[in-house]
């Protein structure tokens, strides 16, 4: 059954890594609600993003460790919901859904 899941990607800032995590769902056909991306203020040569997507539980592990195995990837984490963001220095947003 598909559930929402909210997927942090910390990553180096570079032209082409935000449309390579993007095909990398596209291919497995998961589908992007929402997707918050942004660079560090001290360190522009970094940057994070979230997605919220929308699959089986299996197949966003399987997205979270294909997007592990990009070169520019730091760190990934893969949190089931999608009520709350968390931002890079870990302060928390919301939003609510109409």
């Amino acid at each position: 059954m598909n559930r929402d899941f909210t997927l942090e990607v910390f990553s180096d800032n570079g032209f082409n890594i935000l449309n390579r995590m993007i095909n990398i769902c596209n291919r497995r056909r998961v589908r992007i609600k929402n997707l918050y991306a942004f660079e560090f203020a001290n360190n522009l040569h970094k940057g994070a993003a979230s997605f919220i997507l929308h699959t089986t539980p299996e197949m966003a592990e399987k997205v979270q460790l294909q997007v592990e195995k990009l070169i520019e990837v730091e760190k990934t984490r893969l949190i089931e919901g999608s009520g709350k963001f968390f931002k890079a220095d870990y302060q928390q947003v919301s939003f609510n859904r109409h």
